[in-house]
């Protein structure tokens, strides 16, 4: 019988998608405002992979990630993205959006992205959320799989999240080490 352990805490990260309407600085003052300090950022990109937002967002849309300084418990990620949700309305107009915040978490050997949206691949994980498995991580870099989404396959997207995972090895190898010193 395996033996039952608490999950370490992981990484949080958020994925942005925004109109030329709003400026992302606005959006990371929200962010900041409820997960705390940013810590690192990827490039902002054109985000052309799908025409899906096109009709609520318009044209010419961006896309950027950020991770944030504070692990968090993963038991948490249903409330996390139920907020990121309630966030994107402070950017609406009318009733169109025009920032998309979905927030997820890099541990060990994965990158989730928590989704209000049940298809077959996706686990239920409290709260009308389910954990979305985007990437796989074998050494030495994350694996894509059948159902990653186009941009996170993109070579650049796939370095800052081995650059984020990096961070998040370090915390909490720093985190262990102080655990065993008190």
């Amino acid at each position: 019988m395996g033996k039952i352990v608490s999950p370490s805490k992981v990484k949080l990260i958020c994925a942005v998608l925004w109109n030329a309407s709003t400026e992302i600085e606005s959006i990371c003052k929200q962010l900041t405002k409820h997960w705390g300090l940013i810590d690192a950022r990827s490039t902002a990109y054109d985000f052309n992979h799908t025409a899906y937002y096109t009709d609520e967002f318009g044209e010419r849309l961006r896309k950027q990630f950020f991770s944030f300084e504070q692990l968090v418990d993963v038991n948490t990620m249903p409330d996390i993205k139920i907020l990121g949700n309630e966030l994107e309305d402070n950017f609406l107009s009318g009733v169109h959006r025009n920032v998309n915040i979905d927030p997820g978490y890099i541990a060990n050997a994965k990158l989730v992205m928590p989704t209000t949206k049940n298809l077959p691949h996706r686990v239920y994980i409290g709260k009308n959320i389910y954990a979305d498995l985007q990437l796989i991580y074998k050494k030495p870099t994350f694996q894509t799989i059948l159902w990653t989404f186009a941009d996170y396959k993109e070579p650049f997207n796939l370095e800052f999240f081995n650059k984020v995972r990096e961070r998040y090895m370090e915390q909490i190898a720093n985190e262990r080490q102080m655990a065993e010193n008190e």
